[in-house]
């Protein structure tokens, strides 16, 4: 008798629908279409930064595994550790990172995924590549200088100038003699002189051979002065006059 009854007030019981949790699940809803659209007002700034490449400052909030993290507008942000630095940034420095300010730019923007990458890296190149075209520019045509060898290619060397300028010493300006492979002449880390023959768009371009041809025309007056018995206290004057360098 007793089990009857138990099976009367379980058939008696209402089973729960999605109807009595109505007012709760609308509250959620709401709540999360508010979170939403908060979350894509400001993903909206960080797209429109990300195209139009506007870098902002950051400050460094943990070091975590391979790289650190940042808060842009309450959003959490990842800096890889190769986008820190122009230079290398072992694991092992991160932490000294934390409470830094960096200038830094979008290189990731994924709203859907909640992912946002950022780079202090891209913003230093700019500003590097800035200074450095300031500076070729003022280099002037016809300049004769001493520069490094960077690296060699087959099709010519980089010369270090200095200051961070880099020239472009093309294979057939490097000696009035055929040269087959550039790196049959010049080594890296090799002292060189050069003239400067071009400058364009920030590119330098060099020459060795021209400084060769000057070299002989100097010579050649030279033995030619020498042959006509003239004065040797009047060489230089008359050197001069010529618009012979030396």
């Amino acid at each position: 008798m007793a089990d009857e009854i138990k099976i009367e007030e379980a058939k008696e019981e209402k089973i729960p629908s999605m109807d009595d949790f109505k007012e709760e699940l609308e509250a959620s809803f709401k709540q999360h279409a508010n979170a939403k659209r908060v979350d894509m007002s400001k993903w909206e700034k960080i797209l429109d930064d990300f195209q139009n490449k506007t870098s902002f400052e950051v400050e460094v909030n943990e070091a975590v595994k391979s790289g650190v993290t940042a808060s842009v507008d309450g959003l959490r942000a990842f800096i890889p550790a190769s986008k820190l630095s122009l230079g290398f940034v072992k694991d092992e420095e991160l932490k000294d990172w934390v409470g830094k300010k960096l200038n830094v730019r979008v290189i990731t923007a994924e709203p859907e995924n909640n992912k946002l990458v950022l780079s202090a890296r891209d913003v230093l190149r700019d500003e590097q590549e800035k200074v450095r075209a300031e500076k070729a520019a003022a280099i002037q045509t016809g300049l004769v200088t001493e520069g490094t060898v960077e690296t060699v290619k087959d099709y010519g060397a980089f010369i270090d100038l200095g200051d961070g300028v880099t020239g472009l010493l093309h294979v057939s300006q490097i000696s009035n003699k055929r040269v087959k492979s550039p790196a049959d002449v010049l080594k890296e880390g090799q002292t060189v002189k050069v003239q400067v023959i071009g400058v364009k768009d920030g590119k330098i371009s060099l020459s060795m051979k021209a400084l060769e041809a000057e070299k002989q025309e100097r010579e050649d007056f030279r033995a030619n002065y020498k042959e006509s018995g003239a004065a040797t206290s009047s060489f230089a004057e008359i050197m001069k006059k010529s618009g012979i360098k030396f």
